[in-house]
């Protein structure tokens, strides 16, 4: 997707749960629902404390182009937020079970 690089964030509005809609300076706007990429199996901590609406709701803007929570913990870049797709998060790998075979005497 190629975007201007005059396009910056105009403004940001939290919806309400985990949705934030962002507008931008081409008239373009995403909304997005986090709760998904919040939610995923095997989701970092760092990430996951923002499960709580009421910290989810305290984020900021960085130069109009990135959207942040408290000092960086969470982060999405501006292309992210223009498409309107956050990133999968990968499923959690299941570990294989050897079990050891042993001859009864």
């Amino acid at each position: 997707m190629k975007i201007a690089e005059d396009v910056r964030i105009k403004k940001a509005t939290y919806m309400g749960d985990y949705i934030i809609r962002f507008a931008f300076t081409d008239g373009h706007v995403s909304e997005i629902d986090f709760h998904p990429f919040l939610s995923a199996a095997g989701q970092n901590p760092m990430n996951s404390q923002y499960l709580d609406v009421l910290r989810f709701r305290e984020f900021k803007l960085h130069r109009n182009v990135d959207v942040y929570w408290d000092d960086w913990e969470m982060c999405f870049r501006f292309e992210t937020l223009y498409a309107g797709k956050l990133p999968k998060m990968p499923a959690p790998q299941r570990r294989s079970v050897r079990r050891k075979v042993t001859a009864n005497a």
